[in-house]
């Protein structure tokens, strides 16, 4: 009976002996499995991570096997040209075109020529403040220097002021700078006189040489000089000197 206990028993451990080393070797092999995918998997991570940085460094390098169109450079522009006035050319053309004081006088003894009159004062003194000028004279009053294109004659406030020339009446009208003006014309000459006081005529009105016209008064541009009227001559629309055609008659 004791022989046929102890059987079984030795069997059971026999069997217990089995699984215990079939479980270990299952687990050594779990072991073995699993350390051989470690390896397996590790290259992979290893060569993922140090593609990164190669493809990041080759970024910031010159790239081989790829053809860099060539940069195009900006299409040269002409100079820009400036539209400013050139204001030294216009100098440069005007010291030029400006007539000289030998042309000027040249050009008003042209002009005297080219009319055969003869005139009379226009005052009862006959005494010239300023006389006619074709280069540039200095204004006191208007502090500045410019041609003085007429005469200037004297007299006292009121005193009657008379018609060098017969002709017509073509205009009265007021200046700015030579007050209160009257105009008389004779074929292709003009003679203005500035500086009235009153004026005796109208446009349209015919006189003849000696015939009041109006009275001395003022001339705003020339204040500083005693009191006068600024006579004028126009043969053709150019200025003449006055004091040329005085007693050219006589």
């Amino acid at each position: 009976m004791s022989r046929y206990y102890q059987k079984p028993e030795k069997t059971r451990r026999e069997k217990i002996g089995f699984y215990t080393a079939f479980s270990i070797c299952l687990i050594a092999v779990c072991m073995a499995v699993y350390s051989t995918y470690t390896t397996v998997r590790q290259p992979k991570r290893q060569t993922a991570a140090s593609v990164t940085p190669t493809s990041a460094v080759s970024v910031a390098q010159p790239m081989t096997g790829v053809t860099v169109p060539a940069a195009t450079e900006p299409p040269e522009t002409e100079p820009e040209v400036s539209t400013a006035p050139d204001t030294t050319a216009a100098a440069e053309t005007t010291a030029a075109t400006e007539p000289t004081g030998e042309t000027r006088r040249a050009d008003a003894l042209q002009t005297m020529l080219a009319a055969e009159i003869s005139l009379t004062m226009p005052t009862k003194s006959g005494r010239v403040v300023k006389p006619y000028s074709s280069d540039s004279v200095y204004n006191k009053t208007l502090n500045s220097w410019k041609p003085h294109t007429g005469a200037d004659f004297d007299g006292e406030l009121g005193d009657d002021v008379y018609a060098m020339l017969g002709g017509d009446v073509v205009r009265i009208y007021d200046d700015a700078m030579l007050g209160k003006c009257a105009e008389v014309a004779v074929n292709n000459v003009v003679i203005g006189y500035c500086g009235l006081g009153a004026v005796s005529v109208k446009a349209g009105d015919h006189v003849e040489r000696g015939d009041k016209l109006g009275t001395v008064g003022a001339v705003p541009s020339e204040a500083d000089a005693p009191n006068h009227i600024h006579v004028t001559v126009r043969i053709n629309g150019a200025y003449a000197d006055p004091l040329s055609f005085i007693g050219n008659g006589d």
